[in-house]
C-alpha cells in the first residue's frame, strides 16, 4: 500500500477555488431573515412571514452540502492512511471553538444583563444547559431563561447534535464504501436514512410533542438521506454534465417542488423535502464550482462567516426583543440590523477563533473542489 507523504502542516495560505463558502453564508442569511421575520414580526423586502416567496431550505443546503465535504474529508483521510483520531480532530477544531466561545460570551451576556443572577449560576438548571452546550447536544432550554425574548436562548441549535452525530457515522460510511462499493453504500445510507424520515414524520415531525420524535430528530437519522445525497453528488459531480441550462431546469423543478411541499401536511415537509433535495444539490453544486467570481472574492475577504452567522442570530433576535429595541424599528431596518450585528459578531467569531483553530489541522483538502 501507497501512503501519500504527509506534510508536516496544511499551507496556511490555501484559498477555495469555488464559491462554497458563500452558499453556506446565502444558507445561514435565508435562515436568519427566516427567524427574524417569524419572531420579529417584521418583514424583510418583499419577504413576509408566512409567505412563499423565499428559500426555506438554509437547514437543509447545509446538510447536503457537509455530506459532500465532509464525506471527502474523511476519505481521504482514508486514503492517506491517516488514523481515524485525525478526521474526528479536523471536525473538533470546525465547530468546538466557535461554539464554546458562544457559550462563554452568551454565559456572561446573561448574567451582565441580568436575565440570570450569580447565584443561579450554581443551580441545577444552569448547569444542565451549560453541560448541554458543553456536551455539544445544546438542546436542554430550562424555564430559567423564559423571560429572555422567545423563552429560548438558542433553538436553532438542534443542528448541531444533527451534524455531530454525522461526522460520527462517517467514518463508518467510508469503510462501507470500501467493502462493498461506493453505490452499495449510498444505496444502503440513504435507504436507512429515509427510514428515519418517514419514522420522525410518523412521530409528529419537526413540531412534535413526542420525546421519542423530540430525540430522534436531533440525530443524524431522520436528516441522513440530505447527507448523502450530498455524498453522492460532491463524488459524482466530475463526471456528471454541468451546463447552465441544466442548472435552470433544477431551479425550476426545486421552485416548483417546493411549491408542492407547501401544501403537503407539516409533520411530513422533510419527507416532501426529501424529494426536492435532488434538484437543490445539482443546483447547489453547479453554482458552487461555476458561480461567479464575486462570491468567491467576497468571503476571501471576509472570511468564512456562515457558522458564525448560523450561532448567533437568535442572539441577536432575543436582545433585541427582550431590550424593547425590536420595537422601535420595523420591517426591513430590523432585520437589517439583526444582520448588520449578527455579521460583525460572526466576523469577529471567524478571525478571532475560528480561523486559527483550523490552522491546527494536520491535513486539509484545500484548495479544491470540496473542503474538509
Amino acid at each position: 500500500m501507497t501512503l501519500t507523504a504527509r506534510p508536516s502542516a496544511p499551507p496556511r495560505t490555501a484559498r477555495r477555488q469555488n464559491c462554497f463558502d458563500a452558499l453556506r453564508l446565502a444558507a445561514a442569511g435565508c435562515v436568519l431573515v427566516q427567524h427574524a421575520s417569524t419572531h420579529l414580526g417584521a418583514g424583510f423586502l418583499w419577504y413576509r412571514h408566512g409567505g412563499a416567496l423565499w428559500f426555506f431550505d438554509g437547514v437543509v443546503a447545509f446538510f447536503i452540502l457537509s455530506g459532500g465535504m465532509v464525506y471527502a474529508s474523511a476519505e481521504r483521510c482514508r486514503r492517506e492512511g491517516r488514523p481515524a483520531r485525525e478526521y474526528l480532530r479536523n471536525r473538533f477544531l470546525r465547530i468546538v471553538p466557535a461554539l464554546y466561545l458562544y457559550f462563554a460570551v452568551m454565559s456572561a451576556a446573561l448574567v451582565a444583563l441580568g436575565i440570570v443572577s450569580l447565584g443561579a449560576l450554581r443551580g441545577t438548571p444552569f448547569l444542565a444547559w451549560a453541560a448541554s452546550n458543553l456536551a455539544l447536544v445544546p438542546v436542554y432550554h430550562p424555564a430559567l431563561f423564559h423571560g429572555f425574548g422567545v423563552g429560548v436562548v438558542n433553538g436553532s441549535l438542534w443542528t448541531i447534535p444533527v451534524e455531530v452525530s454525522f461526522y460520527l457515522l462517517l467514518p463508518l460510511l467510508v469503510w462501507l464504501a470500501h467493502r462493498a462499493g461506493f453505490r452499495a453504500m449510498v444505496a444502503v445510507a440513504f435507504t436507512a436514512g429515509l427510514t428515519g424520515t418517514v419514522l420522525h414524520a410518523a412521530l409528529g415531525g419537526p413540531t412534535t410533542e413526542v420525546l421519542g420524535g423530540k430525540l430522534l430528530g436531533v440525530t443524524f437519522w431522520p436528516w441522513l438521506a440530505f447527507f448523502v445525497i450530498g455524498i453522492a453528488i460532491g463524488r459524482a459531480w466530475p463526471r456528471l454534465p454541468q451546463h447552465g441550462a441544466l442548472a435552470a431546469g433544477a431551479a425550476l423543478l426545486y421552485a416548483a417542488g417546493t411549491a408542492l411541499r407547501l401544501r403537503a401536511d407539516a409533520d411530513w415537509s422533510v419527507v416532501a423535502a426529501v424529494a426536492t433535495a435532488l434538484p437543490l444539490a445539482y443546483l447547489l453544486f453547479w453554482v458552487g464550482h461555476h458561480g461567479p467570481a464575486v462570491l468567491r472574492r467576497s468571503t476571501e475577504r471576509l472570511g468564512d462567516l456562515s457558522f458564525g452567522v448560523y450561532i448567533w442570530h437568535m442572539p441577536v433576535i432575543n436582545v433585541l426583543l427582550w431590550s424593547g429595541l425590536a420595537g422601535r424599528l420595523r420591517d426591513t431596518v430590523l432585520v437589517t440590523v439583526v444582520i448588520v450585528v449578527t455579521g460583525l459578531l460572526a466576523y469577529a467569531s471567524w478571525h478571532l477563533v475560528e480561523k486559527p483553530a483550523l490552522r491546527l489541522k494536520r491535513y486539509t483538502s484545500r484548495p479544491g473542489a470540496l473542503a474538509g
